[in-house]
């Protein structure tokens, strides 16, 4: 994931935050993510340790037209468990980075 992501480079970089709400866990906010993102993870990273406040997420895909899309999520929660996550996005084409951040912020 490293090299691509230093691949891709920060030109077609798109990064937000976004908040998620109250979660049973932070694994249930990961999941939901990558349920809503249809992408799959890399490195074993969907997987958050016992009691974590925060977790990083590393993700890989294809766009429609074979746009590769790589995705960091940065979680962390609240002591009221509401849970935030940056999303970083780079793909080839940076309308593709825009698209991402699209689906997430209206799912």
């Amino acid at each position: 994931f490293r090299k691509s992501w230093e691949d891709v480079g920060e030109e077609a970089e798109q990064t937000d935050v976004y908040g998620l709400g109250a979660r049973d866990s932070l694994q249930d906010a990961v999941e939901a993510v990558m349920e809503i993102m249809g992408m799959q993870p890399c490195e074993g990273t969907e997987v958050v340790p016992p009691n974590a406040r925060s977790h990083t997420c590393l993700l890989s895909g294809c766009f429609v037209g074979f746009c590769h899309v790589l995705v960091r999520l940065y979680f962390g929660v609240d002591q009221a468990n509401a849970v935030a996550v940056k999303v970083a996005v780079r793909s080839e084409d940076p309308e593709v980075s825009q698209l991402v951040h699209q689906i997430i912020s209206e799912a």
